[in-house]
């Protein structure tokens, strides 16, 4: 009977995907002149798990691919080769390969044939470099007595019914014969009976485990050393599974010797009854079995029977060491999955995420519905309706906060990316750059992780191409030869900042600004350097005297800006000559509900981010100055905060015009305090973020829509625009 396996499909994608992340970060983190084992150890793990799953998936061209690099990573890890960069590059662009041929079973693309095979031949190039060293490595060693290959007795369940799981567990003991020779001894009779199969061959028990997850239960594996007369004789279940009703061979021959065997309880060989007993002070050494005989001991004269020889002493001596440790370990495992009740992930489609979502978003307006429905109530006659309603509105937000929680990730997820980054275009410019990563664990939406990876590339390239100087231009400058880009993620105030920070050159003002007279743009000396940085931006705009592979085209500053502002954030920079540049992003935390101020304009309502909001107050009369006759100014507590009245931005009709009579709302963004004028507060509360621009079209100082508890749809401001609009607006107004 077979089964179809493309149900798994999706799970071997993101396992495979995240294994190539791994190794990737893996490799980019190695020392090249002192590796650790255990990476090499995790390096090699996820390249085999890879080659085990697409070979049981039947994607032959990945586990071919993954071969030819697992077989190069064992060598580099049994000390037969010397790690070295060109190595690193190879396993970096395996890597590639692979997700290539990912990509192309997703129908996502295609791989280059002619690349994979030249990636092979490049990994077998280096492996093959391996058999000097391999063999004067051979010659040095000791020439020793055979010793039989490690045995390893191995239990596992696996879900759902023997029949319909049979094909897995076929390819599975296919996977399992790499290794050595891999013989099953009893199949699943029914649904949550074991597995029982031993395999003789050199493989640790990590490596087993991975690619038997794979198929198998992870709480019902059991992998336990294999003693060389149990493998003739049947492996006893070492008190965790009961014996199979499958077929065992030989199971007689443990029969005829009883009284030793049942002293071993399945652990040691049975004794030999034509074997004189050891003398006492072989028992009673002091080393309980764990260690071998003292000199002394070894020195006692043989007696007349033949002894074991040395060779063969310490061949059995791993078979009767480990077992012990070895089933405590796995008693352990086994209490810590029973305490956790499982396993403690479960993976969930993205769509059944975003609808469970938008059903709390319209929880959150039905909520607010019910509140300005019962505002009109007596609050003393119905006291047990406003105490439900206050009770529905606190489990309301503990429900968001729950939901929104499921769609964060961690930003570690875009940071990963950028080693690889750095290292290959420091390579190409011949730079010496350091990436230090900062708040990788800080989190942002899942829909925002997707789209900040574009942006972010553009601006860690531009400041290594741009801002980290040449390495003897920083040594003439007093500075390390080796510059240092800063990437560093953290929440303020509902908001998620990124900053990418370089130690380099930093902005040249006058450049910028010649750059900008050539192109015809309206500049002036007289510009702020905020204002002049800015111009960075500007599409076509670049200050690079040649165009190169790198940079020089004055495309992607711009597509950063659009894109940013696309996600409702902006972007800052800051720079100082010699010192170096931080460019700031600003994103909101979710795209889906925020913490809002609703305020009254004539008969509009409009939403303010509570994040942005400073304070708000009524203005008198000596509060508010003018500029020559045009300008208007708020005056509070010495600084004077241009202003902005909404009903002229908008046009809306029948609101206060008196600036005395209104409200205040002083704001901030990008720096700059501004003071909206409005008619009233009505309150705050949560609110829903609908597309704009999606249903309607862009308006200039709206972000977004939503809508409130009596039905109408309120707008959403874009604070920063705003900002940007109290010189330009005000004049008109005038």
């Amino acid at each position: 009977m077979s089964i179809d396996l493309s149900q798994f499909y999706q799970v071997f994608f993101e396992e495979t995907g995240e294994h190539l992340a791994s190794m990737e970060s893996l490799l980019l983190g190695l020392d090249i002149g002192n590796p650790d084992n255990e990476q090499l150890n995790a390096i090699f793990r996820a390249a085999h798990s890879i080659k085990g799953s697409a070979g049981t998936f039947g994607f032959t061209d990945m586990a071919d691919v993954t071969h030819v690099l697992e077989n190069l990573l064992d060598r580099i890890r049994k000390d037969e080769l010397r790690l070295r960069e060109e190595m690193i590059d190879a396993f970096l662009d395996a890597g590639d390969v692979l997700k290539d041929m990912l990509a192309a079973h997703k129908g996502e693309g295609e791989a280059d044939p002619a690349v994979v095979e030249a990636t092979c031949t490049r990994l077998r190039a280096l492996t093959g470099d391996a058999a000097p060293a391999a063999a004067a490595a051979a010659e040095a060693r000791p020439v020793v007595a055979a010793t039989p290959l490690v045995g390893h007795d191995i239990r596992f369940v696996v879900d759902g019914d023997p029949a319909a799981s049979r094909l897995a567990v076929d390819a599975l003991m296919e996977e399992l014969g790499e290794f050595g020779v891999a013989r099953l001894v009893s199949a699943a009779a029914a649904e949550g009976q074991p597995y029982h199969v031993e395999l003789r061959g050199e493989a640790d028990g990590d490596t087993l485990r991975s690619v038997i997850e794979f198929v198998a239960r992870t709480d019902s594996i059991r992998i336990s050393p294999l003693g060389q007369a149990a493998g003739e004789a049947g492996e006893t279940a070492y008190g965790f599974f009961d014996d199979s009703a499958g077929p065992v061979e030989a199971v007689g021959a443990v029969e005829s010797q009883p009284s030793p065997d049942a002293d071993a309880y399945g652990f040691f060989e049975p004794i030999d009854a034509s074997e004189p007993a050891a003398p006492a002070t072989d028992a009673d050494d002091g080393s309980y079995g764990f260690f071998d005989a003292a000199p002394a001991a070894a020195a006692a004269p043989d007696s007349a029977a033949p002894r074991p020889t040395a060779s063969a002493e310490k061949a059995a001596a791993p078979a009767v060491d480990k077992p012990a440790p070895v089933r405590a370990a796995t008693s352990s495992t086994s209490a810590t999955v029973a305490k956790s009740g499982g396993d403690a992930t479960i993976r969930v489609g993205v769509e059944k995420v975003d609808q469970l979502i938008n059903l709390v978003g319209e929880l959150v307006i039905t909520q607010a519905m019910l509140l300005q429905s019962a505002s009109g109530v007596d609050p003393v006659e119905f006291e047990r309706l406003h105490n439900g309603l206050t009770q529905l509105e606190r489990n309301s937000r503990d429900l968001q906060e729950a939901v929104m929680s499921i769609r964060m990730m961690p930003i570690s997820v875009v940071f990963s990316r950028f080693p690889r980054v750095v290292r290959e275009l420091s390579q190409k410019l011949g730079k010496k750059v350091e990436l230090k990563l900062v708040g990788e664990g800080t989190e942002l939406d899942k829909s925002l992780i997707e789209r900040i990876t574009d942006p972010l590339t553009h601006l860690v390239r531009n400041s290594l191409d741009h801002g980290v100087e040449m390495p003897d231009v920083r040594a003439a400058k007093g500075k390390q030869p080796t510059g240092t880009i800063t990437l560093r993620a953290y929440h303020q105030s509902g908001n998620i900042v990124i900053e990418v920070n370089d130690d380099g050159a930093g902005l040249d003002r006058q450049r910028i600004l010649a750059k900008a007279k050539e192109r015809g743009l309206q500049v002036h000396d007289q510009m702020s350097d905020q204002e002049v940085w800015q111009l960075i931006f500007e599409a076509g705009f670049s200050t690079a005297e040649q165009v190169t592979e790198v940079s020089g085209r004055g495309v992607g500053m711009d597509v950063v800006k659009r894109n940013i502002h696309a996600m409702g954030g902006r972007v800052e920079i800051e720079s100082m000559t010699g010192i170096g540049t931080r460019m700031t992003v600003r994103l909101p935390l979710t795209l889906a509900i925020l913490d809002g101020m609703s305020i009254a304009v004539g008969g509009e309502t409009y939403i303010v981010p509570l994040g942005y909001v400073i304070e708000s107050l009524q203005a008198e009369q000596d509060m508010i100055k003018s500029i020559s006759g045009v300008e208007r100014l708020l005056f509070v507590r010495g600084e004077y905060l241009p202003v902005v009245a909404l009903h002229e931005v908008f046009g809306v009709p029948g609101a206060i015009t008196n600036l005395e009579r209104g409200i205040m709302v002083i704001i901030e963004a990008d720096g700059t305090k501004v003071a909206v004028f409005v008619d009233a507060l009505v309150g705050q509360q949560q609110v829903v973020i609908k597309s704009l621009e999606a249903n309607y079209r862009k308006v200039n100082g709206v972000s977004g829509a939503t809508i409130m508890g009596d039905g109408h749809v309120a707008l959403i401001l874009d604070v920063a625009v705003l900002a940007g609009m109290a010189k330009s607006a005000l004049p008109a107004a005038a």
